[in-house]
């Protein structure tokens, strides 16, 4: 990620998206999506197994590791793009709150866009595409204003990762 950030702002931007993440709880609900996710899939295999006749119990046993990963697939994936966004808009305002420049995320995103591998097996699996959140992000900060650029920061930066 650091390779990403051309600026200290940029740093703060990651920072301020991670920082996000932990307020609004994202990894606590995902632990509970997973043993909900789990619950539900045990109780609906066993209750095929167990009600809908020999031949609907003996498919479920056959399929019952694919129900288990489809399942826990679909749900899962599903809402971290959701948690991505929100964590983007967050960081908005923290960084808004703290001055830092919030545009930093969107130059932060767009040099990850140049690096990003069409169907690897990085973030872009269960993260929205950059672009789509370099548009939410133009669009929760459009009409903002940029805090004073501050050039101590900027010699800061190159100073402490100047060669990365």
């Amino acid at each position: 990620m650091l390779r990403c950030c051309k600026s200290e702002d940029a740093v703060a931007a990651v920072l301020a998206h991670e920082i996000a993440h932990v307020q609004l709880r994202h990894g606590l609900q995902a632990i509970d999506k997973s043993r909900m996710t789990e619950a539900l899939t045990t109780l609906g295999a066993e209750g095929a197994k167990t009600l809908g006749g020999q031949k609907l119990a003996d498919l479920t046993k056959v399929f019952e590791g694919s129900i288990n990963d489809v399942t826990a697939t679909l749900v899962n994936n599903g809402y971290s793009r959701s948690f991505e966004r929100e964590a983007d808009a967050s960081a908005v305002t923290i960084l808004t709150r703290v001055g830092y420049d919030p545009v930093a995320l969107v130059a932060m995103l767009t040099e990850m866009e140049k690096n990003l591998k069409p169907g690897g097996l990085d973030f872009a699996k269960t993260h929205p595409s950059p672009r789509s959140r370099i548009d939410d992000i133009e669009r929760l900060h459009a009409g903002g204003k940029a805090p004073a650029e501050v050039p101590a920061r900027q010699a800061r930066f190159r100073k402490a990762l100047g060669n990365i």
